[in-house]
């Protein structure tokens, strides 16, 4: 426990990761895990030093285990699933830009309203070939609702939606728009929509597609062939955002300060501003949001660091000083330096 407790911040955010990542295993549901929590903060807080840290850090697991259990189980519902071969009215939000797939087009988006009831959920769009919705393009939709496609030739779609909440399909029959999302998400799309014309301007074609799919991950409109080429040739990872993408925007914000020559500490919040805009125009997507938090946590660490202490080196005190009188050399005449107990003297000048 001497150990831990030069960190206990680290241990404590350890302890909550840990419970998150258990939330995969097992789930903690019920009133229990919180009245649990509620306890163990109280215990802490009356316990000594030793104790208080080991109830912190179980406090901590178990919190992160319920948060991860309840966020699991928000993903797993799905109020539409019970409709499943029933077509309605729908008002809709296209969340992301639409891609074509064989002979359709998908676009995700999430559920607003279902015949007069309030359901907010994702959904797939599975549209007609023709003029697709743009992103953040609220749709007043006439369609069905449909499972996802069974598994075949080794790919599960199914499991592959369900991991990002999706249960059910909608296979769209007719469609209008009636608006554009607002809030955190109309920002989102602005800022999307305009890192896309910046990249359209100056080039056309196959170049755009590509500087699009590289930039902003988004390979919607990159031709099936195309697509193909990459996949055969091992760089479809390009067409993705990861990390990388992250870290060159970071990268490029601190190099621009630095030759204007701004402070490092205006030059750290410029990142943390360019990180969250450049994770907003490209999507929510797991990988995005890791290298997002993983480098705003490295420009506020820099930020929150304490200062250097100045180190103070002390030299030994001399009882009495020694005195240095210059003399003349026998031979060659020139100067010499004879030391003198209590005496020194530099250029002719004696010092006392």
């Amino acid at each position: 426990m001497r150990g831990l407790d030069r960190a206990p911040l680290h241990v404590a955010a350890g302890s909550l990761c840990a419970g998150l990542a258990s939330a995969n295993a097992f789930r903690l549901t019920g009133p229990l895990p919180p009245l649990m929590i509620i306890l163990l903060v109280v215990a802490a807080a009356a316990s000594g030093s030793p104790a208080r840290l080991l109830l912190v850090c179980i406090a901590a697991c178990l919190a992160g285990s319920t948060w991860g259990s309840l966020r699991l189980e928000a993903i797993d519902r799905s109020p539409l699933r019970v409709d499943i071969g029933r077509a309605g009215r729908m008002l809709v939000e296209v969340t992301a830009t639409p891609r074509r797939e064989g002979f359709s087009i998908r676009a995700p988006a999430r559920t607003l309203r279902f015949e007069g009831r309030a359901i907010r959920e994702p959904v797939l769009l599975e549209l007609a070939l023709g003029r697709a919705p743009p992103q953040g393009a609220r749709l007043d939709v006439l369609a069905e609702i449909k499972a996802p496609r069974p598994a075949e030739h080794g790919f599960d779609e199914a499991r592959y939606l369900r991991r990002h909440g999706v249960h059910v399909v909608l296979r769209v029959d007719r469609w209008r728009a009636v608006g554009r999302r607002g809030g955190l998400g109309g920002v989102a799309d602005r800022l999307h929509t305009g890192l896309a014309a910046a990249l359209a301007s100056g080039s056309t074609g196959e170049r755009r597609q590509i500087l699009v799919g590289i930039v902003l991950g988004d390979d919607g409109e990159v031709p099936e062939a195309l697509r193909d080429r990459f996949r055969s040739s091992g760089l479809y990872h390009l067409l993705a955002v990861s990390g990388q993408n992250v870290a060159l925007v970071a990268a490029g914000v601190l190099g621009a300060a630095w030759l204007l020559g701004l402070s490092r500490f205006v030059a750290e919040l410029g990142a943390v501003a360019a990180i969250g805009a450049y994770v907003l125009a490209v999507g929510a997507e797991p990988s995005v949001i890791r290298a997002g938090v993983a480098g705003v946590l490295g420009s506020l660490a820099w930020l929150t660091r304490p200062r250097p202490r100045p180190v103070v080196l002390h030299a030994p005190r001399c009882p009495r000083p020694a005195r240095v009188e210059p003399v003349r050399h026998p031979r060659r005449g020139l100067p010499a330096f004879v030391r003198r107990r209590g005496q020194q003297s530099v250029g002719g000048r004696r010092l006392r």
